[in-house]
């Protein structure tokens, strides 16, 4: 890569990194300028356009670069489903994906808050991205003895409910390693109690769902009317 494409491409991040600072602040992403970002990023606003059509863009571009390579290593990561070993395979996992929330907060705070946002752009390449880290977590089951007597469509079924399930986590998640990281005079043995405690329960979570699933028929008939 060329010295000039280096250079495009850390302008590039750089208004990423904009547009997550300012939506940790609290605002929306609809509610951010164009102005706001390029005054964040030092640049005039004549330059926004060499590398974005428009905010909506440059959303899609932050959605699909930056949020996709991080669901992309948690895919490849998380151990449910896997063949792997089967020691505490849920425990394991949870904790894995807690974790990477507190190494990347502003990433997840962004994906969880814009999830169902004002930007129509945004919210479509979420869902693009949370349908395909489904699919890959479905792919996973079926790898699993455990999970084999159940047909792809149910996998699928559970593998949506165990993403949407992870997600509800986020924001409770990062509450507490906020507070850890930024309130000096908090008591840091009682966060750590506290996060402890939520791992247990979000682990007791993901393994009434999945155990449950042991003991599903895909036979099983889903009536809506009597």
């Amino acid at each position: 890569m060329s010295s000039r494409e280096q250079k495009k491409l850390q302008t590039r991040h750089a208004f990423f990194n904009a547009v997550l600072d300012l939506c940790m602040t609290g605002q929306s992403f609809s509610s951010i300028s164009l102005r706001q970002v390029t005054r964040e990023v030092g640049v005039v606003p004549t330059a926004f356009y060499r590398h974005f059509d428009d905010m909506e863009a440059l959303g899609r571009a932050l959605v699909v670069e930056e949020l996709g390579g991080t669901l992309a290593i948690l895919s490849d990561s998380l151990q449910i489903g896997r063949k792997r070993s089967f020691d505490r395979q849920i425990a394991k996992s949870i904790q894995l994906f807690l974790y990477m929330v507190s190494d990347q907060p502003y990433y997840w705070q962004f994906l969880v808050s814009e999830r169902y946002g004002g930007s129509e752009a945004v919210r479509k390449a979420i869902h693009e991205l949370v349908k395909n880290h489904a699919q890959s977590l479905a792919e996973d089951l079926a790898l699993q003895p455990a999970f084999t007597h159940i047909n792809a469509y149910d996998r699928r079924l559970l593998s949506e409910a165990g993403v949407n399930m992870f997600f509800s986590w986020i924001i409770d998640w990062l509450e507490l390693t906020y507070t850890e990281d930024h309130d000096d005079e908090i008591d840091l043995n009682e966060i750590e109690e506290k996060k402890q405690l939520m791992l247990h329960n979000c682990t007791r979570q993901a393994q009434m769902l999945f155990y449950g699933a042991y003991n599903w028929k895909s036979t099983e008939e889903t009536r809506l009317q009597d």
